[in-house]
């Protein structure tokens, strides 16, 4: 069973007194029902959630390296699977929106190195503009071990029919799903066009030469521990190439 870390702010009054965003940084009204949805599905079927923590509690240190003055190695890189769920932005990094400034009202994936504890498995964002589906080197230093990036190419919606976004993800991972299909799929939304995507690394075997084996590809094939098959740590040493995968949706 896998361990799950949980994360969410909806209010940024704070934020936005402190002058950190030009625009944007509204408040939000249906994360934690995608955050609490998505716990409830996950440990209804025996799936446990060792960290959690919401609104001012949430802090950029949470996901930044320990070798980078963060404490990553006490939250999201202690678990298998970590979802945050705030504003997101990008500039050739990842900027989340955070509420409290320990030690920054922002926090960038420039900082972030997730899984050299071999601990975090599946990170997933839902917030805006997460991942450059045409930038993927972007994210390469972020993969010390980590699976998979799920997140979005565009606009993640917070809209009054994505409620149940996160317990969709939760339900389609303990069907068997794979952790890319659980996502791109449970965000999905039929009102508001989300813009799903999923990164991983892979190894020099499923390149194949060029005639890729995407059968036994991280992002093809990972499931969460218990529903399928889990995919090796591909560690830095082993890492050949990137994968993007994304939908409309």
């Amino acid at each position: 069973m896998a361990n799950i870390g949980i994360e969410y702010i909806e209010n940024f009054a704070a934020a936005r007194a402190a002058g950190v965003v030009e625009s944007g940084g509204q408040d939000l009204t249906y994360v934690s029902d995608v955050a609490e949805g998505l716990r409830e599905a996950l440990e209804c079927k025996g799936h446990t959630t060792t960290v959690s923590w919401i609104e001012t509690d949430v802090f950029e240190v949470d996901l930044r390296a320990q070798s980078l003055g963060g404490i990553d190695q006490d939250v999201a890189d202690k678990v298998d699977l970590f979802l945050i769920s705030t504003h997101g932005d990008y500039d050739g990094a990842v900027s989340l929106l955070y509420n409290s400034k320990v030690d920054k009202f922002l926090g960038t994936s420039a900082e972030w190195r997730l899984g050299d504890t071999c601990a975090l498995e599946w990170l997933l964002i839902f917030g805006c503009h997460s991942i450059d589906r045409d930038r993927p080197l972007d994210h390469l230093h972020i993969f010390q071990g980590l699976h998979l990036f799920c997140g979005a190419y565009g606009d993640m919606f917070d809209s009054f029919t994505i409620d149940e976004a996160g317990e969709d993800v939760g339900d389609n991972l303990t069907s068997c799903d794979s952790v890319k299909d659980a996502w791109c799929d449970g965000v999905s939304d039929w009102f508001v066009d989300n813009h799903p995507a999923v990164v991983s690394v892979e190894t020099e075997a499923t390149y194949n030469g060029g005639n890729i084996d995407w059968a036994n590809t991280v992002i093809e094939s990972d499931h969460l521990w218990g529903h399928g098959t889990t995919r090796a740590d591909v560690k830095p040493d082993k890492q050949y190439w990137m994968a993007v995968v994304w939908e409309e949706g």
